[in-house]
């Protein structure tokens, strides 16, 4: 089984887990505990559209009436229903790109609080590769994104290891799960970033924490039909 870490654009044509630590794969992981779908969506005015269709929560990183709650792990689990419409900055774009790519692909969400059972799901999954796709910011590198990939590849070598699977992990692989080793220095960095700066800036530091959680919860998304569900 190939394993393999890209940045924004994905090339595989098997299996993707699109990472989005801070916070969008945190958000979508937390809330299917309480909606039964979610629908990530890129444009503001179809996201309204989508919101009064489906009488849905609109939930997003824009200040407006129209949206009901931010991109906010803390603040969504306060909310429950059939539909979440969810307008982020970056996650969304990814997993619309991967699917208008191919559509073929089977797409899960990841994060540092699902990490082991998306690995268990993944590996359950795939043919012969996974691909973690970093969904930076604005198409460049995000140490949290690095990070959130690599404690899941640690946990796919882990279960590996237990049922002889073989893995060939690419260097960017291997250059995640090696930074991803020690729960000090992975505090440190997701803390430390520019993400986590800016969160705390805009009053969202609890957030920081709830996405810096390990292996937390059970919830493995799926994308597909343009909704996110959980994987049964």
């Amino acid at each position: 089984m190939k394993i393999n870490v890209s940045l924004y654009n994905s090339r595989t044509n098997d299996l993707a887990i699109v990472i989005d630590l801070l916070r969008a794969s945190t958000t979508i992981s937390v809330a299917l505990n309480t909606f039964k779908r979610i629908v990530p969506i890129n444009d503001i005015d179809e996201a309204i559209k989508l919101k009064e269709k489906h009488n849905a929560i609109l939930a997003g990183e824009i200040k407006s009436s129209d949206f009901d709650v931010s991109n906010s792990p803390v603040q969504i689990s306060n909310y429950a229903g059939d539909t979440l419409i969810l307008k982020t900055t970056n996650g969304t774009k990814v997993l619309e790109n991967i699917k208008q790519r191919n559509s073929e692909v089977n797409i899960l969400v990841g994060a540092s609080i699902n990490a082991k059972t998306v690995a268990q799901k993944a590996l359950d999954i795939a043919d012969n590769e996974i691909e973690l796709v970093m969904a930076g910011r604005h198409q460049r590198f995000t140490i949290e994104d690095c990070i959130g990939a690599g404690i899941i590849i640690n946990e796919i070598v882990n279960i590996a290891k237990e049922k002889n699977i073989y893995l060939e992990l690419s260097e960017s692989a291997k250059a995640s799960k090696i930074i991803s080793n020690n729960s000090n220095i992975i505090k440190q960095l997701i803390n430390t970033s520019h993400s986590a700066d800016k969160l705390r800036y805009l009053g969202f530091g609890e957030d920081i924490e709830i996405c810096s959680l390990i292996n937390k919860i059970d919830t493995v998304p799926i994308y597909k039909n343009n909704y996110i569900v959980s994987l049964d």
